[in-house]
């Protein structure tokens, strides 16, 4: 295999981790706020719901990006994509529809399709209609950037889209009206993540380089630390009365806390990825097996995990008493979402022995 390839191969290693690691994290946050409730402002479920789908959205444009030889921008292909995302999405979200009544789970869901489908967050299925929706948005995107050759410029038409979708959000979403039909406000808070994928695809020695600044890295950990302080808890910086503001002055702040999560994240994982796959004689130990597994089953598990949470009512009380530290929070969810995930691998398993229900429920395409 030649150097890029290898290198290539290298990074998708370290990206099934870095999945595997993301989709554990979001069945902890579930387990906080849809299990237990009422913790939505413990600072772990704030971590947790900052970090993990940046991941996820950077990945999915890293992977996204083709070329040819020349370095030509390459148009992809729909109809995977479609099948992947939207299927499952229009088979599943009925069904979850009707058996959450049946949940007990006491989280203000919808309870007919037309309501889950004019949420802001769809009632958690949000993620598969807006990657869906971005990768339409790149095929013009990509057809632009192709007659664009300077990097600068391009950079600047993508901040010109990602205006656009500013307005769009701002005119079409409300997030505290939970409404939002087309999806445009989370397609405008994911699109710079996404994009940013793309080009360290396409610049990717540049952001190796990057990544393996010790100096790059620093400032990386520092901004990082500073951005997220100040979008889960604006009201320490402005006040209770300018939060509104500051929730619109996030569309600056937030693509620097995904870019410098990103590099910090890599630049973590990258090397246990190395130590567990690339060293001669070592075997993957336990842990790298599990998280790379379910790196490669985490759209299924997002998919299928909502039907196995359960609630755990009993526990909010104590829990607030104990002033929702972080240890016992995290160890609690940990054990919930370790148990949860279990379970939706079984069903998973049962799914794939037959092409229609694979292709139904995981967006597996019938080959």
């Amino acid at each position: 295999m030649s150097k890029n390839g290898n290198l290539l191969h290298q990074r998708i290693e370290y990206f099934d981790l870095l999945k595997g690691i993301a989709i554990f994290l979001v069945v902890m946050g579930h387990a906080l706020t849809m299990c237990v409730r009422g913790l939505d402002a413990a600072f772990l479920f704030k971590f947790i719901g900052q970090v993990h789908m940046p991941v996820f959205f950077f990945i999915s444009g890293y992977l996204t990006y083709k070329a040819n030889e020349e370095k030509h921008f390459l148009t992809p292909g729909l109809k995977k994509r479609f099948v992947q995302l939207i299927i499952p999405f229009l088979v599943i979200t009925p069904l979850w529809v009707w058996y959450f009544p049946h949940s007990h789970l006491e989280s203000p869901l919808s309870d007919n399709l037309p309501d889950l489908y004019r949420a802001y967050w769809k009632d958690g299925y949000w993620f598969t209609l807006c990657l869906f929706e971005l990768c339409l948005l790149y095929i013009p995107i990509s057809a632009i950037l192709q007659r664009v050759k300077h990097t600068f410029v391009q950079i600047l038409v993508l901040l010109v889209v990602y205006g656009a979708l500013i307005g769009l959000s701002l005119t079409f979403a409300d997030e505290e009206a939970n409404v939002d039909y087309a999806g445009f406000g989370l397609l405008a808070s994911f699109f710079p993540v996404f994009m940013m994928g793309v080009m360290a695809h396409r610049l990717k020695e540049g952001f190796q380089q990057l990544v393996h600044n010790q100096w790059a890295l620093t400032v990386a950990m520092v901004v990082f630390a500073l951005t997220f302080y100040s979008i889960a808890y604006p009201w320490d910086i402005w006040g209770a009365d300018m939060e509104s503001l500051w929730g619109k002055i996030g569309f600056a702040t937030t693509p620097l806390m995904h870019f410098a999560l990103i590099m910090v994240a890599i630049a973590m994982i990258e090397p246990w990825s190395n130590k567990e796959y690339r060293t001669e004689g070592h075997q993957p130990s336990a842990i790298a097996k599990y998280f790379n597994f379910l790196g490669h089953e985490s759209l299924g598990i997002y998919l299928l995990h909502y039907f196995f949470l359960f609630p755990l009512t009993m526990l909010q009380e104590p829990l607030k008493e104990m002033g929702m530290a972080t240890v016992p929070l995290a160890a609690l969810s940990m054990v919930v979402a370790f148990c949860v995930i279990a379970i939706t691998l079984l069903v998973i398993y049962c799914l794939k022995r037959s092409k229609v229900t694979a292709l139904l429920f995981l967006g597996q395409p019938w080959k």
